[in-house]
């Protein structure tokens, strides 16, 4: 069961990752299907999933609101620049949940706190070109398409290409 909602939406909400979450997020990430667009060739152990996420301040398991909180996916931000308040962006959820809306919602959580709270500039991610639902995620929430980047990714002996998005503090707050 998912520790204490650190930010509560409509549908889903955000909790800190406790070691319980961990064979959630193994079983998650370990998926092809979630593997492939975040460009992740590792095949993840709970060890690994631990030793990913340990002293991680950014990453939390999203959850869909119910009488019991149940866990759907994760919105992280792996990287972070802390001189210069910048961020990248990560998010996934379970096979089994996709095409809920979970992913704009918990982002838009992620997004007010960082932004609003923690005084981050800017925020990147990056989408697959065939990836059309992320695409579309990320442009909904006001992600500006910055670049194409060629031959980021190679899918079942193919290079594929990625887009690279950012949005601004000051675009997401207005």
């Amino acid at each position: 069961m998912p520790g204490p909602a650190f930010a509560t939406g409509e549908s889903v909400s955000l909790h800190p990752i406790e070691e319980e979450d961990h064979e959630f997020i193994q079983r998650g990430r370990n998926d092809p299907s979630t593997r492939v667009p975040l460009t992740d060739t590792s095949i993840r152990t709970l060890g690994d999933v631990a030793e990913m996420l340990a002293d991680e301040e950014y990453h939390f398991l999203v959850c869909a609101r119910g009488e019991e909180p149940e866990p759907v996916g994760v919105v992280a931000f792996p990287w972070v620049r802390e001189e210069s308040n910048y961020a990248s962006l990560m998010y996934w959820t379970a096979p089994e949940h996709r095409g809920e809306g979970y992913v704009s919602e918990a982002t838009t959580l992620l997004l007010d706190y960082a932004f609003g709270e923690c005084g981050f500039h800017k925020i990147a991610a990056r989408a697959l070109v065939t990836n059309e639902a992320s695409i579309a995620a990320l442009e909904s929430l006001g992600f500006e398409r910055e670049g194409r980047l060629r031959d980021t990714f190679r899918k079942d002996g193919e290079w594929l290409d990625a887009y690279q998005y950012g949005l601004l503090a000051d675009e997401w707050l207005a």
